[in-house]
């Protein structure tokens, strides 16, 4: 059988940078730091900065769900159903007698986490976080009545959660599918644990909005962040026979686990770059096709540099050719939303021809040595483009997107 081919028709995007995917896309292009004071009382912690939504946004976000529905969710849900309602609503509902073949996969690293102190419980506590409760209210609310899935694979979740609907959509099980990645855990207790694992940057002597620097020879640690972004997904001729508008194409999906370390990664990017190979294998397109790579990109000593080795790797001198760049430098690190929205961010990148930059890097690190479009975003004549998200537990994933007419 040959595998369906599948196209991107539809993206949605809530980010600290904005609540739709326009807004983030021209935070993400002009270079806007959503880094700030958390909204919460952090005073005496570690770490009080993130790159957190406004309350107030927060709350606009659920204003468009019935009452009943508000009341029973949590703030990860009200994001994902929010970012899924955009992209659907851009690339067209589906009619009701094609509902059966539309369905959801989404990423969620953690959803709700638990506070230390313990919580009060009642009637609505076990479907507030639930983890598949995100894929659950998006099928209820927009009426899809195809498969419903949530993967878990840490800060990769968003992007195993595409790779798993664009093979469902290969194999013929469905003609559509919502997938995307949610993670809403800026708390004062992941904080404290995140710092505790010497993971963020926790200095106190930084202005906020520099303290994500990936690839640069300062990076100290990650800036925690939060989000949601999906895709709406086709396969090819439904999408083309019904005139929609095509962004890109979905070409490849490559994963891998390291089998290293439950948290650090793999020497010399092995791992990671078993993941790009194998999504390149899957797009049946050389290494010298691809013009963009939306990093992983975390701010952290060990992954800028096995990512930039694992770069190299799999592109060998093609790899100075390449525009490398890293979101999270403005958006910081949503974790289980990061693969979806730096896949959203990819799509984008292709249709507005632009790599968006790679804020605070003022100091070249040796080890990191590509061109991650310092500052300043980057227009560019962009065929293909791949996005790279790595998660905890050594789950590796690379996605390949291109620009719709290509072969």
């Amino acid at each position: 059988m040959v595998p369906h081919r599948v196209v991107v028709t539809g993206v949605g995007l809530v980010t600290a940078l904005g609540l739709d995917a326009q807004t983030t896309w021209d935070g993400l292009k002009n270079g806007r730091s959503a880094v700030r004071k958390v909204s919460f009382d952090a005073e005496g912690d570690k770490v009080s900065v993130a790159a957190e939504v406004a309350p107030a946004d927060v709350e606009a976000l659920g204003v468009r769900l019935p009452s009943d529905v508000r009341g029973r969710t949590s703030r990860f849900v009200h994001f994902a159903t929010a970012a899924a309602h955009e992209a659907l609503g851009q690339a067209g509902r589906p009619h009701e007698a094609d509902r059966d073949r539309f369905g959801v996969v989404c990423g969620v690293g953690i959803g709700v986490p638990h506070p230390s102190a313990g919580y009060d419980v009642g009637p609505t506590s076990i479907i507030k976080v639930m983890p598949n409760g995100a894929p659950a209210w998006i099928t209820i609310l927009e009426g899809l009545r195809g498969p419903s899935l949530t993967v878990s694979t840490a800060c990769a979740s968003g992007a195993h959660a595409i790779g798993v609907a664009f093979d469902m959509i290969r194999l013929g099980r469905a003609d559509g599918m919502i997938a995307g990645g949610v993670d809403t855990v800026i708390t004062r207790d992941v904080l404290r644990a995140y710092s505790w694992m010497r993971a963020l940057n926790t200095a106190r002597d930084e202005p906020m909005e520099t303290m994500s620097r990936p690839f640069d020879a300062t990076r100290r640690g990650f800036v925690l962040g939060e989000g949601a972004g999906f895709l709406m997904l086709e396969e090819r001729e439904r999408a083309l026979a019904r005139g929609a508008n095509v962004l890109a194409e979905l070409r490849g999906f490559g994963a891998s686990s390291e089998a290293h370390n439950i948290v650090a990664v793999a020497p010399e990017g092995e791992g990671m770059s078993r993941a790009m190979r194998a999504a390149l294998v899957d797009a049946r397109l050389p290494p010298d096709a691809i013009g963009y790579v939306s990093a992983h990109g975390t701010s952290t000593k060990m992954n800028d540099k096995e990512e930039t080795c694992a770069i190299r790797r799999v592109f060998g001198a093609h790899a100075d050719r390449l525009l490398v760049s890293s979101q999270k430098s403005m958006i910081g690190h949503t974790m289980g939303a990061a693969g979806a929205i730096e896949a959203v961010v990819t799509v984008l990148s292709l249709v507005h021809q632009t790599a968006t930059p790679t804020l605070n890097l003022r100091n070249p690190d040796p080890e990191c040595d590509l061109d991650y479009v310092p500052h300043t975003a980057r227009a560019a004549p962009l065929v293909a483009a791949m996005s790279n998200s790595f998660g905890f537990g050594g789950h590796d994933s690379a996605l390949v997107f291109a620009r719709p007419e290509v072969s």
